[in-house]
């Protein structure tokens, strides 16, 4: 890119301030760049199928058992498909401390439900691997103190996702099944029926990646 107003933006921006990664986007958009050009320009280094297929999915609207932050997600939409959010980040700061932690990071979601392997843990991507073409998913605990520990997750962010749901499965049927939550606090079988129905779910995004050619 060679025009002023990318090129400024560029070097204005954070990877931590979802506004100033906002801002390069559009700009980049308004180039003509497509979401793959858009996110390596912003970050430095490409990113790999599985992570635009479930951004073309929008995952903030898929009711997985995780929480997304805006980035990097919402800079692979473009602005004529509603680019930019209407709400605030609720992992804003989450974003912020892992950035200050380790700035080749790039979180994906905090797993949901602390009695699982994936629950309460940042999840992310690292752009040394990403560079490397590896997908590894790395996690830290979501209060990113200085005694939490950057641990290896899973070779992708899809690999890592089917893992939590198919264990949330798992819980959730052994929850139902304890005599003492069948008397206080019995398992909603509906819900244990629609976190089963997102296993294939992911299952599908993980077709759709390899038929791209990653993921």
């Amino acid at each position: 890119m060679t025009e002023d107003a990318p090129r400024r933006l560029r070097a204005e921006c954070s990877r931590d301030d979802y506004a100033s990664m906002a801002g390069l986007a559009r700009a980049l958009y308004t180039h003509g760049l497509g979401p793959h050009e858009v996110v390596r320009e912003c970050y430095g280094v490409g990113f790999p199928e599985e992570f635009f297929v479930l951004a073309d999915a929008g995952p903030h609207s898929l009711d997985l058992m995780v929480d997304f932050p805006l980035l990097p997600w919402r800079l692979a939409v473009p602005p004529e498909r509603g680019g930019r959010p209407e709400r605030p980040d609720p992992m804003a700061d989450i974003t912020r401390k892992v950035f200050a932690r380790d700035p080749d990071l790039v979180p994906l979601f905090l797993g949901v439900n602390v009695n699982l392997e994936h629950g309460g843990r940042v999840h992310c991507y690292s752009l040394a691997e990403l560079g490397a073409g590896r997908t590894t998913v790395f996690g830290i605990w979501k209060d990113v103190e200085p005694h939490n520990e950057v641990e290896r997750c899973g070779d992708s962010l899809l690999a890592v996702l089917h893992e939590h749901h198919t264990q949330y499965v798992d819980w959730l049927e052994n929850e139902s099944w304890d005599p003492a939550n069948v008397r206080t606090d019995p398992v909603d079988e509906e819900t244990v029926a629609e976190i089963r129905e997102l296993v294939p779910m992911i299952e599908g995004f993980q077709r759709r990646a390899a038929s791209r050619g990653s993921g």
